[in-house]
Formats: structure tokens, sequence, C-alpha cells
């Protein structure tokens, strides 16, 4: 009976050693996927910021030209 409860216990010591090495792999794979999200979130940040501030010029700059040139009068 012992030598089939050790069998029975190196076994199940084979799977939990296989699921934890499965785990570490699967957590690793997570934290390095919230790593690349979390940069490209802030990539896109500062790219919207950039872009929202040339709209704003550019629309500024042809109110600029529409009253200058346009003969605008208020």
């Amino acid at each position: 009976m012992n030598a089939t409860q050790d069998a029975s216990n190196q076994a199940q010591n084979k799977i939990n050693r296989q699921l934890i090495e499965y785990n570490e792999k699967q957590n690793d794979l997570i934290f390095s996927t919230r790593k690349r999200i979390y940069t490209l979130e802030k990539i896109q940040k500062r790219d919207c910021i950039f872009l929202l501030g040339m709209n704003f010029l550019i629309c500024i700059a042809c109110i600029l030209i529409a009253v200058e040139f346009g003969g605008f009068t208020w």
C-alpha cells in the first residue's frame, strides 16, 4: 500500500509542479501584456493631445486668414 501511495503522491506532485509552471508562464504573459498596453495608452494619450493642439492651431490660423484677407468685419 505504501508503494501505491508513494507512486500516487509522486504523480500528484508532478502534476502540481506542471500546473505551477504553467501558471507562472501565464502570469508572465499577463504582466508583459499589461506593460505593453500601458505604454500604448501613454503613447495614444500623448498623440491625442498633440493632434488636438494642432487642430486648434489650424482652426485659429484659418480664422485669422479669413479675418485678414477676407475683409471680414464684426
